[in-house]
């Protein structure tokens, strides 16, 4: 096919383009000036594998010219919605991710959907559908929703009720004021707002509690500390959004970074073929995903793209790019996160003369002139940090400064966890400090025939050792210093905070039971929700407001410190 002078016929105005294949289009896309665009496509053809198969592959070209550019946008996003073109990337970075959708119903249910053409209240997106399916089983297992969709008739409940899933509406088991509370409950879990609810289950606690039905009010218990955690949030908390979306773009690579409730909720890291796909990206997130109320974006979006996803928001919406400081460092280091495990394995090889370990523990610990000894252990796994897998143990044995002793305790209580196989075996135990620690690694390693290996890391220096009777100054290997450095740092961080929360929590306990006005439920839900005082007299009005706390009870706190 001629194709320039198939081109050469084009109209330089605003419309939509479609390279045609055999049976169905292969390539939709719009332009401001239909012939200037297909002018470029074709000269692209040259050196670039993407737009060489679309002209090779396609037999027909045709365009519809269109008023505007918005136009031309709700055109071309509705052709490829329709036609799912090959050469498109619409359906390739997971648009249409799941939703949790809460019912409109008399007794409501959660189910997982996909798309925003539902009757109900939807939460998410949900960036791994795995996730979306244990909220929902974790929300039968708390609040007990309905798993029968259509609601039926019952004399008797289905298994779902004797498993603990269940209230069983559809027998009566549950009153309709239980049942809306527990919906309440699910919705505050979901959205990060529990402020509302929080109150409700402490008091509804207390009557459970009267009425002797325990069961119930162990029942409570979980949906109340399931509700506490989610106000506690996550690293990046107390952000000034409610509900955002944040797009952190370098070169060709993107990040989404999703905020509900005033915390990240959820991230992704995407590599886009072109940096000029950014915009069919967006456009096909947000055709089948719910459009927050604030969209940050460390780039410009066209007016028209801003445009449409307007008319896509059912409330208003902000376009912002004004990033939190926090935000903004924590997007960097996960869009510029690319270590190669495989450079990192030579690195070991080379240096370490050992195949780069799966899994590497680290353990650290920490007292206050021997008072509160605590260890920490955490793992860093396939290059990177599993937080998941976390653990902290508080001495038991010992009383004053023996950090040889309180190191011995902590791998033996380790060691026995992964000799009775409760944990997944290690490659490698890094442990910080110097020649002592390493060799009470190494003791403790034996002792339990464990078949991994033991590294220490001292602070001053920063020399590593080996179980092998090596020395390698870490501040000459910057590749090894960046996995050794970092898990020693972590475990000492987590040490260090372990210790610190101890201490503390005693603190804020004295003097809250000092300051008038603080009754039984208010104090337990500041002792389960704040480490220390500090913590509390600074914590923001919104994170008061969602755990049910006035700020005069804060100011009376302060004026008692004072």
């Amino acid at each position: 096919m001629d194709w320039a002078s198939l081109i050469d016929r084009a109209p330089q105005r605003c419309g939509v383009y479609i390279f045609k294949g055999k049976r169905k289009p292969l390539y939709i896309g719009k332009a401001k000036n239909l012939r200037k665009r297909l002018w470029q496509h074709f000269k692209l053809s040259e050196s670039d594998p993407k737009e060489f198969a679309i002209f090779r592959d396609s037999v027909d070209l045709e365009w519809i010219v269109t008023r505007n550019e918005f136009e031309a946008l709700v055109l071309e996003i509705d052709l490829i919605q329709s036609h799912k073109p090959r050469y498109n990337i619409l359906h390739k970075y997971g648009g249409g991710y799941p939703m949790l959708l809460i019912t409109d119903d008399p007794y409501p249910t959660v189910k997982v959907v996909r798309g925003t053409d539902h009757r109900g209240t939807l939460f998410g997106p949900f960036l791994q559908a795995g996730k979306a399916y244990k909220v929902k089983k974790l929300i039968h297992n708390l609040f007990k929703l309905r798993t029968c969709d259509p609601l039926p008739k019952r004399d008797q409940p289905c298994m779902d009720y004797h498993l603990g899933l269940c209230s069983a509406p559809c027998t009566g088991y549950v009153s309709r004021e239980e049942y809306n509370l527990s919906v309440e409950g699910a919705k505050a879990l979901l959205s990060g707002e529990v402020s509302e609810v929080l109150p409700k289950l402490y008091m509804k606690i207390e009557e459970l509690t009267k009425d002797l039905l325990f069961e119930k009010c162990a029942q409570v218990r979980d949906q109340i500390r399931s509700l506490e955690n989610i106000a506690k949030g996550q690293s990046v908390s107390g952000l000034p959004y409610r509900s955002a979306d944040f797009f952190y773009r370098l070169g060709r690579r993107l990040g989404l970074f999703l905020i509900r409730g005033g915390k990240l909720v959820g991230k992704e890291i995407y590599d886009l073929d072109r940096e000029e796909e950014l915009e069919e990206f967006l456009l096909c997130y947000y055709y089948s995903n719910v459009v927050p109320e604030v969209v940050l974006t460390n780039f410009s979006l066209p007016i028209t793209l801003r445009r449409w996803i307007e008319k896509r928001s059912k409330a208003k919406i902000s376009f912002l790019k004004e990033i939190p400081k926090e935000l903004l460092k924590l997007a960097e280091e996960n869009v510029r996160e690319n270590l190669s495990l495989e450079l990192l394995s030579e690195e070991f090889e080379k240096k370490l003369h050992m195949a780069l370990p799966s899994v590497v523990e680290g353990f650290d610990i920490s007292h206050f002139y021997g008072e509160d000894v605590v260890g920490s252990c955490v793992v860093w796994e396939k290059g990177r940090m599993n937080r998941k897998r976390y653990r902290r143990y508080r001495v038991k044995t010992l009383s004053g400064v023996d950090d040889y002793g309180a190191l011995r305790e902590v791998l033996t209580r380790r060691a026995k966890r992964l000799k009775e196989k409760k944990e997944p075996m290690p490659d490698l135990w890094l442990i910080d400090g110097g020649k002592g620690q390493l060799n009470v690694g190494i003791s403790v390693r034996n002792s339990f025939r464990l078949p991994i290996r033991v590294f220490s890391l001292a602070k001053e220096e920063e020399i590593l050792m080996t179980d092998d009777g090596r020395e390698i100054r870490l501040r000459d290997e910057p590749l090894l210093y960046r996995v050794f450095g970092l898990i020693r740092d972590e475990a000492h961080r987590f040490a260090l905070s372990y210790n610190r929360n101890l201490r503390t929590k005693r603190a804020l306990e004295d003097v809250l039971s000092k300051v008038k006005g603080v009754g039984e439920v208010r104090r337990k839900i500041i002792y389960r929700n704040f480490e220390n005082l500090y913590e509390f007299i600074r914590a923001d009005e919104e994170r008061l407001r969602k755990l049910g706390i006035p700020t005069s009870l804060q100011q009376e706190v302060r004026k008692y410190l004072e």
